[in-house]
């Protein structure tokens, strides 16, 4: 695992100059979709999402022009008017009659079903637009799926799975396809390989992504909760400079996307986990309309009330916010850290959601905490593995697994990785 991760590292971009420029050349100076994508990538948010509705003349098919319009409007969290963009689409054309519209459609609703908050959803659509996308030759829409794969299988717990599609990543920076979101890229292979080795394994990644302005800002477009979880990592790695770098580029990005909740909130966020400001971490919450991320700042709000001594109460009750929020969102893996924090604190937090899917016999007699750890065994981890991933003792693992091999009529991990059959083995090769 140590040899392949180094070697995803040397494939990721590492400057913004390497690949294909996705930046207007001269026969594209009047397409707008161009113009739209290069304002996107300097940035400039308003002007990428206007372009995105002005027309594009006889050779623009206008499917794709709404859809890339619904992508950025998903990207800055503003759903509902991407979903009025779908629905236009979906009722005035016909987009069942072009392989390249459908798989470009199908990655579309996936950025959205995890811009929403549903992280099963995304997987599942995701892993129909590979498919989609394959069969279209639409290549260009690869790193977008693979990035969608990778976050929500971490964020249920499925680590191999995140890192497979985290090497999918290494595939497209090689083949010069990744251009266009190298900072969503090298996010989505950091947060696999964090799930997998901890924050050590990825402090060059978080250096890279905080450095180079060109990645932060497609970044912080694109995924604005980014910032929080960036300045978490620095701070990890005692480099209260480079977090507070990342404070800055988030605020700055507010200049260029000023009238858009997230990346408000964002920075908000990010601001008040640097400085351990309840007030600015209890405004990200209540701003954010990802779901997901609102989780995010309510947890970082417990721990610091918690760290402040300002109430074991208060920081239970942003606890379970934020445990209610992780599992609205199929977040397993966050919400078995919750979990742990809660058990810290003496307050049973109830269910742990089941990582994924799966269909395999005699599986409803599990409990959900055996489910989860049923899931991590059968993709081949030690009980100190499963374990951190789902913030329990080792020890306590192996209690489970006893119940587990009983209830699951086996005798050994073998024998449960082989009756054991995952949603995400069923639907992708």
């Amino acid at each position: 695992m140590r040899d392949s991760r180094s070697q995803l590292h040397t494939q990721l971009p590492h400057t913004p100059s390497e690949g294909p420029t996705a930046t207007a050349a001269d026969d594209q100076r009047d397409d707008p979709l161009a113009r739209s994508l290069s304002a996107w990538l300097a940035g400039e948010v308003h002007r990428a999402i206007e372009l995105a509705t002005t027309p594009g003349g006889d050779e623009n098919d206008p499917r794709h022009a709404k859809i890339w319009h619904a992508r950025l409007l998903t990207r800055v969290r503003e759903l509902p008017e991407a979903t009025r963009v779908l629905d236009e689409l979906t009722t005035s054309y016909d987009v069942a009659d072009d392989g390249g519209v459908s798989a470009a459609l199908t990655t579309c609703r996936a950025e959205f079903a995890l811009a929403s908050g549903d992280a099963g959803s995304a997987f599942a659509e995701a892993n129909v637009g590979l498919g989609l996308a394959e069969g279209a030759g639409a290549y260009a829409l690869l790193p977008d799926l693979h990035v969608v794969l990778a976050l929500s299988a971490v964020r249920q717990s499925a680590t191999s799975t995140g890192l497979r599609f985290a090497r999918n990543l290494g595939d497209d920076a090689l083949l010069g396809r990744t251009a266009h979101m190298r900072g969503q890229c090298v996010w989505a292979a950091a947060q696999a390989f964090e799930a997998d080795g901890g924050p050590a394994c990825v402090s060059h990644l978080v250096e890279r992504l905080i450095s180079d302005d060109q990645l932060t800002q497609e970044l912080l477009a694109s995924q604005p909760a980014a910032a929080a979880w960036l300045v978490r990592l620095a701070r990890s790695m005692g480099d209260e400079r480079l977090a507070f770098k990342c404070v800055v580029r988030a605020e700055s990005f507010i200049l260029k996307s000023w009238g858009f909740r997230s990346p408000y909130a964002a920075a908000l966020h990010a601001k008040g986990l640097f400085e351990k400001n309840p007030d600015k971490l209890r405004a990200a919450c209540e701003l954010y309309p990802d779901g997901w991320a609102s989780a995010s700042a309510a947890e970082d709000l417990a721990q610091t009330w918690s760290s402040l001594r300002l109430g074991r109460d208060r920081a239970a009750e942003q606890l379970k916010r934020a445990a209610a929020g992780y599992e609205r969102a199929g977040a397993a893996r966050d919400l078995a850290r919750v979990a742990s924090k809660l058990r810290e604190l003496g307050v049973r937090s109830g269910r742990v959601r089941r990582p994924m899917r799966c269909d395999g016999h005699r599986t409803g007699s599990l409990t959900d905490t055996e489910f989860a750890v049923a899931d991590l065994v059968s993709q081949g981890l030690t009980n100190v593995q499963v374990g951190r991933q789902l913030y329990i003792s080792a020890h306590t693992v192996a209690f489970h697994l006893k119940k587990i091999f009983r209830k699951m009529e086996v005798s050994s991990r073998v024998e449960l990785a082989r009756t054991w059959v995952n949603s995400d083995q069923q639907t992708v090769g």
